[in-house]
């Protein structure tokens, strides 16, 4: 399987400040797979987001080494236009995702297409068929400023996936969504992944990683400080060290004196209902 994107070597720091947000960090991730990217607060996976989409250093100002490529393409010769082609980012916070020109729901969704310049009847189609998936259909007439944030969530997701990027970037996502409503987007995510779409994840939620993920990247400020398939990562016992919670199996696994497979998963959770 090829890398569809490649980070070699790469820093940042934004203007006006001291130390370097992200530094010397390299890593590939595989076509088709699922990626995620973990760490504590501050350690800089927004910022490695903001770079793989081309905000950095298009939008963002600051001192850069080193070298992005997705699928080809090296992010700082590019355009955010031309990359949102083939990857797009759904932001932590789902406001920074609207356009603020769009009058309903619709046209929030189709903005992105417009741009594109993708004939009207497709658009029709793709706002209906992407609206229907987020289960948003109910509210394409809406002002999007006058939702919740859960159905702001449920929109910028959308306004994403419409684009059908082949790398999707997900920077906590569901943070607007009730647990339901989460599982339902990760339904979704996973049966992309599935399709083929590449998945670039940050995530708090270490039973999500532990579920989804083939492949974990730990950051510790600003730095990559593991990297590996989940048992390989979580199994490290200086990880809750980095900041990083574990998932209750492993936690379990350890009280219990058992190896921590992540196969064991559902044994463990019954011997903890079990315990409790």
């Amino acid at each position: 399987m090829s890398s569809i994107v490649e980070v070699k070597d790469f820093s940042f720091k934004y203007r006006d400040t001291k130390r370097r947000a992200v530094k010397h960090v390299s890593f590939q991730v595989e076509e088709g797979s699922f990626f995620t990217i973990i760490g504590a607060n501050g350690s800089g996976k927004s910022t490695l987001c903001n770079a793989l989409v081309g905000l950095i250093p298009h939008y963002f100002v600051g001192a850069r080494a080193g070298k992005i490529m997705v699928n080809g393409i090296d992010v700082a010769d590019s355009t955010i236009a031309e990359l949102s082609k083939t990857i797009g980012l759904v932001f932590q916070n789902p406001f920074n995702q609207l356009s603020y020109t769009a009058g309903t729901v619709a046209e929030e969704l189709a903005y992105g297409l417009g741009n594109h310049g993708v004939p009207r009847e497709q658009m029709i189609e793709r706002v209906e068929a992407v609206a229907k998936l987020m289960r948003i259909d109910h509210i394409l007439d809406k002002n999007p400023l006058e939702l919740s944030g859960g159905q702001v969530q449920r929109v910028a997701f959308g306004s994403t996936f419409i684009m059908e990027p082949r790398i999707l970037v997900l920077d906590e996502c569901t943070t607007q969504l009730d647990p339901l409503g989460s599982e339902e987007i990760f339904d979704i995510v996973k049966q992309l992944n599935a399709d083929g779409v590449t998945v670039i994840m940050v995530d708090h939620d270490m039973e999500r990683v532990a579920r989804y993920a083939d492949t974990v990247m730990v950051l510790e400020k600003g730095a990559v400080v593991s990297i590996g398939t989940p048992m390989e990562v979580f199994s490290d016992p200086a990880i809750e060290e980095r900041g990083v919670d574990v998932p209750d199996y492993v936690r379990l696994s350890r009280a219990l004196g058992g190896p921590i497979t992540v196969t064991e998963e559902p044994t463990i959770r019954m011997a903890k209902e079990a315990l409790s």
